[in-house]
């Protein structure tokens, strides 16, 4: 038994290593969007280079003073990309605003778009799920964005399944039921 948990233990610690050592960075839809945790001014510039990205989404709010924020404004400004923040928390369910304000900005950004939060699992999770969900993907594939493979965890009394509700939300919102109309099913 002690020793099965140690090997859960380590498989966990791997995984949380293997998705948060790398900035958590992937695509969400080929040369469009990209998800990811902070990457401060010297990672943001290399996804600038590599990707061309013309838009960051940040998650985390405004953050004036705090070395990560400041170097990805610098970077953002000298390199003519928007930067655009919305205080999210991913404790807290967002209400129909919240999800109208995020999902206009998902639509509005100038394309590539980089989405990214703290640890770039759950509200970033949420983000790009309902990107998905506003681009064709279906309910399976855009909720496939917010979930353990990508580092969200709403289990055991975690209070990030608070994503998972705004999910839900979003699609009980007027957008959302758009979506399901477009795609005949959730």
């Amino acid at each position: 038994m002690g020793l099965t948990l140690l090997v859960v233990l380590l498989a966990l610690v791997g995984a949380y290593t293997w998705v948060h050592g790398g900035g958590n960075f992937h695509e969400v839809e080929k040369g469009t969007v990209y998800r990811s945790a902070l990457l401060g001014s010297e990672k943001l510039e290399q996804a600038v280079d590599r990707l061309g990205v013309k838009t960051v989404l940040n998650l985390c709010g405004e953050q004036p003073g705090v070395e990560w924020y400041e170097g990805e404004v610098e970077v953002s400004r000298r390199r003519g990309i928007k930067f655009v923040s919305m205080a999210l928390s991913a404790n807290t369910a967002l209400d129909a605003a919240q999800l109208a304000k995020l999902t206009d900005a998902l639509r509005d950004a100038p394309k590539p778009l980089l989405i990214h939060c703290r640890a770039g699992s759950d509200r970033t999770g949420l983000a790009s799920a309902i990107y998905v969900a506003t681009h064709g993907g279906s309910y399976h594939d855009a909720q496939k964005q917010l979930s353990l493979y990508y580092g969200h965890f709403p289990y055991l009394g975690s209070k990030t399944a608070a994503m998972g509700i705004s999910f839900e939300r979003f699609y009980e919102s007027a957008a959302g039921r758009q979506v399901v109309s477009q795609t005949g099913s959730r």
